[in-house]
């Protein structure tokens, strides 16, 4: 028994460690010096360099190649259009053809396959330690994964940088933390809110005991009032667009998943919710346009913030339509193999930028679009068709209540965190930086988790 205990220890503290420098390698970099620093700075300066940087993406896909292999073998459904990992493959294969036939450096291509080898392989973790759990209804490692990812989360949004160009809005602050945007800083504690209410949530549900429900409840809900403070300061309307979906889904596909016992008041209450959704609907919209005309003319800077989307004057949104033009123009003359690695930026700043645009800054904040430009539509759409599978999942289970099972909730809170990165690197880009590509790619795996071990056993 002690021994178990040490080694799940160990196996977390390894997790920890390594979330930890996936989220904060930057700073790291930066600081002063010392051994895990120099190690870093040492490490980048080889993942950059011309020479190497192809060694490092090949064996990046040795490993992903790997990690499906070993999740998938023995299973006759590998192959099927409903399998969301062949759509990856064939997305990242398509992107590692342009890599290597048209070989230009490129620090997106190199983030973007390691972020997917990253959650590969905390998924395929995650399920060999379930499958060889003694117990086999909880996956402790994705509960330690997703806990990890609560504090040092919690912990960033009360960092307050000492020196460094500070963004500002109005001339109020925007938080960063410990990263240099924020709009990255805004996105990650939105899927750290997302994370601990769905923990909260779900320690009434799975712990037994009123002192340990209530512990857990109280530092989660501690942990999402610091985020959300943080959120709120990040003045980023993607990221707060973002949080509203995510806690959409958990409160559909998640609390909606395990309702209580027929005959109780609060099964009667939630079934009044959902035979009256059209009008609370209706309700809900009318709240929202009388907020938006009461806060129009407001000196109150978050609602003024997240208001001037409706506003035509509003420099901001304005400067990402033109960027999101030239991008779908770009994307136009080049629709099969786009223009290849760290291609599309030059281009649209010498070809399809407007003359009233001063910087390409916005082209690099639609990820998706920037995708279509780089490697052409059918990587786009296999990505796209990889995430609509991934989530797809979810959506039905949510139909089929009575087939949940105890370890469920873990899917959906995952997949909610995942969400809210997914509808930000629409608007703030993230997908091509280390921190929300890492976390991207790990929620989104371990949304999956309970589903590839299904698919491994299946004869």
């Amino acid at each position: 028994m002690k021994r178990e205990l040490l080694l799940k220890v160990l196996k977390a503290g390894g997790a920890a460690f390594l979330l930890y420098l996936l989220l904060f390698a930057a700073r790291l970099q930066g600081s002063s010096p010392g051994v895990i620093s120099s190690a870093l700075r040492e490490l980048t300066a080889i993942l950059l360099d011309p020479g190497t940087q192809w060694m490092a993406f090949a064996c990046l896909g040795i490993y992903f190649t790997a990690f499906l292999f070993f999740r998938w073998r023995g299973s006759s459904g590998v192959w099927r259009a409903a399998n969301p990992d062949l759509w990856l493959a064939s997305g990242l294969g398509i992107m590692a053809a342009f890599y290597a036939f048209h070989y230009v450096p490129s620090a997106q291509a190199l983030t973007l396959l390691a972020g997917a080898v990253l959650g590969k392989g905390m998924a395929f973790w995650a399920e060999f330690e379930f499958h060889h759990s003694k117990s086999n209804t909880q996956n402790w490692f994705g509960v330690w994964v997703v806990s990890i990812l609560v504090i040092f989360l919690a912990w960033a949004s009360v960092w307050r940088p000492s020196a460094g160009h500070t963004f500002e809005y109005r001339s109020q602050a925007r938080w960063s933390g410990p990263w240099d945007n924020p709009n990255i800083f805004g996105l990650l504690m939105g899927t750290g809110v997302v994370l601990a209410l769905g923990i909260m949530a779900a320690s009434f549900l799975m712990l037994s005991g009123k002192i340990g429900k209530w512990s857990c409840a109280l530092l989660c809900l501690l942990a999402a009032i610091l985020m959300g403070r943080g959120l709120l300061h990040s003045y980023s309307r993607g990221a707060w667009l973002g949080t509203a979906c995510g806690l959409a889904y958990l409160v559909v596909y998640g609390f909606g998943a395990f309702l209580p016992r027929e005959g109780s008041a609060m099964h009667a209450l939630i079934s009044r919710f959902k035979k009256c959704w059209f009008p609370l609907s209706v309700v809900l919209l009318s709240a929202v346009i009388l907020a938006f005309w009461h806060f129009r003319e407001t000196n109150w800077h978050p609602a003024h913030r997240a208001f001037s989307a409706a506003n035509a004057a509003d420099f901001s949104w304005r400067n990402r339509v033109a960027a999101w033009e030239g991008a779908l123009q770009i994307t136009a003359e080049h629709p099969f193999f786009g223009t290849g690695w760290g291609q599309p930026e030059p281009l649209y700043e010498h070809y399809f930028m407007r003359p009233q645009l001063t910087e390409r800054g916005a082209f690099e904040m639609n990820d998706y679009l920037m995708l279509a430009a780089t490697v052409g539509i059918p990587a786009l759409f296999c990505f796209g068709m990889y995430l609509w599978l991934s989530l797809k999942d979810e959506a039905e289970s949510g139909r089929r209540k009575a087939e949940i099972q105890e370890g469920d909730w873990l899917r959906t809170v995952c997949r909610a965190g995942a969400i809210v990165l997914l509808i930000g690197f629409w608007f703030d880009g993230g997908l091509f930086k280390l921190p929300a590509a890492a976390t991207f790619w790990i929620l989104l795996e371990l949304g999956n988790v309970h589903q590839g071990v299904k698919a491994q056993l299946s004869p």
